[in-house]
């Protein structure tokens, strides 16, 4: 779930790339609205879809296999935590691309890389202590790390790690991709 939360949210901020070349985005720039207020709009809708996912996903689990998630009130503060994380890399990756299709290959290189460094296919207590170091810039890493917490009979009390570096993380990468964005005039041609 967390592997595919990282694909959707490169989709997203592809999205905002498609618009910029089809000339939809200076269009909006052009409105009393700052592109900071625009970009946030644009990112808000991407989260909204990885909430949803994530909910589907959970959702879905929880009815068919009956899997035991946790404490519901935890659960949607992970969720809600792993998709802002996701989502903080979907805008820097967005605002340091160009092009809608370098945002679909790097996109996806990244998902994988980051499924692989942050727990997705392996147990990263498997690999070398520098990868396992480096995992720590994955929301792949601390939302698996939060989610199994739960799903081990966890507490919110226990999870307060990863919602923080979760939140953090989002913090700083979108703070830094709306620097990037305005200083490379996004949408202005």
């Amino acid at each position: 779930a967390l592997m595919f939360l990282m694909f959707t949210v490169t989709y997203g901020g592809r999205s905002l790339l498609i618009e910029e070349a089809a000339g939809t985005l200076p269009r909006l720039l052009v409105s009393p609205t700052s592109s900071a207020q625009i970009l946030a709009g644009k990112i808000f809708g991407i989260f909204l879809t990885g909430v949803v996912q994530l909910a589907i996903l959970i959702g879905g689990t929880t009815l068919m296999f009956r899997l035991n998630w946790g404490n519901p009130l935890p659960v949607i503060l992970m969720v809600l935590a792993s998709v802002l994380g996701a989502t903080g890399w979907g805008v820097l990756l967005t605002a340091l691309l160009k092009t809608p299709g370098q945002a679909g290959a790097i996109g996806s290189a990244m998902m994988l890389i980051f499924g692989v460094l942050g727990g997705s296919f392996t147990n990263i207590q498997m690999l070398p202590e520098s990868i396992q170091f480096i995992s720590y810039i994955t929301p792949n890493h601390w939302g698996l790390e939060g989610f199994t917490t739960l799903a081990s009979g966890g507490s919110l009390q226990g999870i307060l790690t990863p919602l923080a570096w979760l939140a953090g993380m989002f913090l700083v990468l979108f703070t830094i991709g709306v620097l990037i964005f305005s200083r490379r005039g996004l949408g202005k041609k």
